[in-house]
């Protein structure tokens, strides 16, 4: 079996792709690519040159229409320990990580979408993984501050131009399933978990609104209550003091109700304080993506 493909084989810069690009990412010939094109079998469009570019979400539509399986790309199981196909899958996003590739980390997350995986599922089983990894390396003086960056951003980068790989096939309907408020809690400065769920919330046709890391608790209430939000999603990793955590939850819980909405929380941090009864701890992105696909186009209670 072959790693995951590298950056310097598959240099996904935008989230359109050429032939080239879509035939290694499904390991076969461009003139194949071509005859699906030109059949209808994926969709595609020419630039004024005539030259065919694909969405990236088109390719992930054709892909689940076909049962298709990508070739020598990237193990089939995510979970560490199943045949170890979930621990190449992380070793090969931490390196790429390190090495600040967001071009590299989006091939790969393509890869594994390809390859059938959600995208909630590749956060929770391979992205996350690797970031814990790159945490306890730095935590044991491994890695320098500047490595625990750079990583970070390029994880960051990658997320932000992943979402066509969140979005079901067609266009995403922005805002029919309401508005988002998602933040990590203030004296939080890690949002790379929030970010994953604003993806995975704007592929799902809610309407985000993303102040991201240490949002001061008075202000986010304000942004809730002014956006009559149907959910406030927040993270926190450790709570530098939990009766302060759990005064910002209720806060943004009072807000939010004010509107009809609700809040969910996830993280570490969140789970070591006790929560209002309307509050839900959430565990994993898959959980978010399990609960909206449950509550069709009604006001909902999405879990990040």
């Amino acid at each position: 079996m072959n790693h995951l493909v590298h950056g310097s084989e598959l240099a996904v810069k935008t989230d359109v792709l050429s032939t080239r690009q879509v035939a290694q990412l499904l390991g076969v010939g461009e003139a194949t690519v071509k005859r699906w094109a030109d059949a209808g079998e994926i969709d595609c469009f020419r630039t004024p040159g005539g030259h065919r570019k694909f969405r990236l979400r088109d390719v992930t539509a054709f892909v689940q229409r076909r049962n298709y399986q990508v070739a020598e790309t990237l193990p089939a199981q995510l979970t560490p320990g199943e045949e170890t196909g979930g621990d190449e899958a992380v070793a090969a996003i931490e390196k790429s990580a390190l090495a600040g590739d967001a071009s590299a980390l989006v091939a790969q997350m393509a890869a594994l979408r390809l390859h059938g995986h959600d995208l909630a599922a590749i956060f929770d089983d391979v992205v996350a993984p690797a970031l814990q990894r790159i945490g306890s390396r730095w935590e044991a003086c491994k890695l320098s501050v500047a490595d625990e960056h750079v990583a970070t951003q390029a994880v960051v980068d990658a997320i932000a131009r992943a979402q066509p790989l969140a979005e079901p096939p067609g266009e995403p309907n922005r805002g029919d399933r309401g508005t988002a408020v998602v933040a990590a809690v203030a004296g939080e400065q890690h949002d790379v978990a929030p970010r994953m769920a604003a993806c995975l919330l704007r592929a799902r046709g809610f309407e985000v609104l993303a102040p991201l890391a240490a949002t001061p608790a008075a202000d986010l209430a304000d942004l809730v209550q002014r956006s009559r939000a149907d959910l406030v999603a927040l993270a926190s990793t450790v709570p530098p003091e939990p009766r302060a955590l759990q005064d910002q939850v209720e806060l943004a819980a009072r807000a939010a109700r004010s509107g009809g909405g609700r809040v969910v929380v996830g993280g570490a941090g969140m789970a070591r304080i006790l929560l209002p009864e309307d509050v839900h701890l959430l565990r994993s992105m898959r959980e978010l993506t399990q609960q909206i696909e449950t509550v069709g186009r009604q006001r909902v209670v999405p879990r990040v």
